[in-house]
């Protein structure tokens, strides 16, 4: 939360932002310096699955913010050139055509604005059944959002093989009994423990934060 109010924070004043499948609208607090407007398709309720992560999206009567337009991301009903940022975090593995959204968001964004960006590259499912992927890897980023008309100005990794690995055995230890905290507590110390590389990071990593800006022309 603290990366996205921080690039929220570097948008000029007074600028036209799309925060595209904003669900819950959590990041509009940080938005009172811009002109906010709120996309989702509006239809999510509550998990359908019972799992491990399902309580992500809430178990039952999930909350949307006021929206500005209601329908699909990849589709939105607006003008070319409209907004001078989108946001869109955590939202990819519910699209089923994540690529062509970034078209979309391509479309919708002026010439030398900002999008920002965070999506997973492994989690398990939640928000289902609006849960279509998995993950996605840097090389996915890199070469969509240059084929949809964007620069990369930053490509951030978040965590590692480790911290991954960390947060599931405690989602275990939260999900099983006593005897399973005992057991995998050395587990989880260890891999808290690890040193972060660059082979950890490049194994798997939890997600990718982006800011990219739509080139002119």
């Amino acid at each position: 939360m603290l990366w996205v109010e921080t690039e929220l924070a570097r948008v000029p004043a007074n600028s036209l932002i799309l925060d595209a499948g904003c669900g819950s609208q959590q990041y509009r607090r940080f938005c009172s310096h811009l002109s906010y407007r709120g996309q989702d398709f509006g239809q999510y309720e509550a998990d359908i699955t019972d799992g491990f992560a399902s309580g992500l999206g809430g178990v039952s009567g999930y909350k949307y913010g006021a929206l500005d337009y209601v329908g699909d991301i990849w589709n939105i009903h607006e003008q070319d050139s409209t907004f001078d940022a989108v946001l869109c975090t955590e939202v990819f593995e519910h699209i089923p055509y994540p690529t062509e959204t970034l078209f979309e968001f391509s479309r919708l964004i002026k010439p030398k604005g900002t999008l920002i960006l965070t999506l997973p590259s492994n989690c398990l499912r939640h928000m289902d059944p609006y849960y279509f992927y998995s993950g996605f890897f840097n090389r996915y980023i890199e070469k969509f959002l240059g084929e949809a008309g964007f620069e990369i100005e930053k490509l951030e990794p978040v965590g590692d093989y480790y911290s991954w690995l960390a947060a599931e055995v405690a989602r275990s230890m939260n999900t099983h009994g006593l005897f399973a905290k005992i057991i995998l507590l050395p587990a989880l110390l260890w891999f808290m423990g690890r040193r972060k590389t660059a082979s950890s990071i490049n194994t798997l990593c939890m997600g990718y934060h982006v800011v990219a800006k739509r080139m002119a022309g």
